[in-house]
């Protein structure tokens, strides 16, 4: 026998989320068992994207009452504990292959340095991806050199991973790819994470040296330099939430998106591991720097503002990876990795941890645009044919409703989060907001003090 979801059921399934928020919020361990064994109920009668997102949801919410429990914090196992590295570096590379916007992103990416290094003879990449750095990224840019007129440049790649066997399996799949086509190639590798690097002596860490041509790629890494010690006193927050909280999801429960909190408002000063890092990177002098992230307002002090945003990002993601899976029955295990060690684990960190172990600090374009701005970066806007190449890299996927759009303003490239009508049709439905985007590229260049591009 097949069960189907109640329209009913599907659409008292977000609402009791943010009920049962809200008794976290409140410390109400009754309350928040109750709600809890509502939304097993409602997310176990089905498989869909939106019951497994409630399941992820409602383990981190149980975890967020568990922690304020005095002599419990010290007794439990961090979820990605369990995780094999080995299966978590599997689900990094799933979740490149089944990620529309990343491999689009991906695309983007090496477009641009094409462009930016189009009559460079020895050209130095760095990537800075870190856990989101992919092979396939760098195996599409040697064939895009090879392609070049006059012949492709000397290619000296930097990457920089805190797994050695990551990192040797790519130097032997990029040095076999570039010696099949008679590419010049060195490859360095730099064991770490990016807020490890010391940016005091970045050229050296990074093997750079004085006269390459400097493409510099970040995909999904840049947050974690967000982390800040606040200043406020604990005593103060803890109060703040407990008042906020209760009063924003009591709200969010029926079905009325909250406007954002008086405590959520943009940063005006570049947080200071940011500032330090993207310096470092200005008095590099790169040709090109190009930073994807994810646009979202995951940072905010509440705990009630970050539940909302998860809740209406991570819908809409899941909804699009369950797109993905759907086209291609192989994919369906895949999916479901991705979903638990990679998405759940950022779904996690975002409503579990505050302060400096809260690293997935995912920001608005705007706020990306006032920092990149800050530091002396210009905007370099997407070519004709990066526009194009997107389009159709999006097309292949199937995703005939997304949508690119070049901001004259901004310069910045966008990628809509209007993934089809069958994959939004369930967030729309329960109250959803969809209208925002997944991932953002910002293409930026140094400018010099005359005020002219270094490009």
């Amino acid at each position: 026998m097949v069960y189907m979801l109640s329209v009913q059921d599907q659409v008292r399934l977000v609402p009791a989320l943010y009920q049962c928020a809200t008794h976290v919020s409140e410390g109400s361990i009754g309350k928040t068992n109750d709600s809890l064994s509502e939304i097993k109920r409602l997310s176990s009668i089905v498989d869909g994207p939106l019951q497994r997102l409630s399941q992820i949801m409602a383990d981190s919410l149980a975890r967020r009452l568990l922690l304020s429990c005095e002599g419990l914090t010290g007794s439990l196992i961090h979820p990605s504990d369990y995780f094999e590295q080995s299966s978590i570096q599997s689900a990094r590379y799933n979740f490149a292959s089944l990620s529309p916007y990343l491999n689009t992103g991906f695309a983007t990416i090496n477009r641009a340095i094409l462009e930016a290094m189009e009559v460079e003879k020895v050209v130095r990449i760095i990537d800075l991806s870190c856990s989101a750095s992919h092979p396939r990224q760098w195996l599409k840019l040697l064939h895009g050199f090879h392609g070049r007129p006059g012949g492709p440049p000397e290619v000296r790649l930097t990457v920089v991973h805190d797994d050695n066997d990551f990192l040797a399996n790519m130097k032997a799949l990029l040095s076999k790819e570039a010696d099949m086509l008679k590419i010049p190639f060195q490859f360095n590798d730099v064991n770490g994470r990016l807020e490890t690097l010391d940016f005091s002596n970045l050229r050296d860490v990074l093997g750079i040296k004085y006269g390459e041509a400097i493409a510099i790629s970040c995909s999904l890494q840049m947050h974690r330099l967000l982390v800040v010690d606040d200043n406020v006193s604990c005593t103060a927050i803890d109060q703040l939430q407990k008042m906020a909280n209760a009063a924003q999801l009591k709200q969010m429960a029926s079905l009325v998106y909250s406007p954002a909190s008086i405590l959520n408002y943009p940063r005006t000063l570049c947080p200071l591991l940011l500032a330090s890092f993207l310096n470092a990177i200005h008095t590099l002098k790169p040709n090109i720097m190009l930073v994807m992230e994810q646009d979202a307002n995951h940072n905010a002090l509440l705990f009630s503002d970050r539940f909302v945003e998860a809740l209406n990002y991570y819908a809409a993601l899941f909804d699009s990876f369950n797109a993905m899976a759907a086209s291609n029955s192989q994919w369906a295990n895949e999916r479901t990795q991705v979903e638990r060690m990679i998405l759940g684990e950022e779904i996690k960190n975002i409503l579990l941890c505050e302060g400096v172990n809260r690293h997935e600090q995912h920001e608005r374009l705007s706020q990306w645009e006032m920092y990149m701005d800050a530091s002396g970066f210009h905007h370099v806007p997407p070519s004709f044919d990066a526009i194009r190449e997107c389009e159709l890299k999006l097309l292949s996927f199937g995703l005939n409703g997304c949508q690119y759009q070049a901001k004259e303003r901004l310069n910045l490239w966008e990628q809509r989060a209007y993934v089809s009508s069958a994959s939004n049709g369930m967030a729309t439905q329960l109250g959803l907001p969809v209208d925002g985007d997944f991932f953002l590229l910002f293409a930026g260049a140094v400018q010099d003090m005359s005020g002219s591009s270094m490009l």
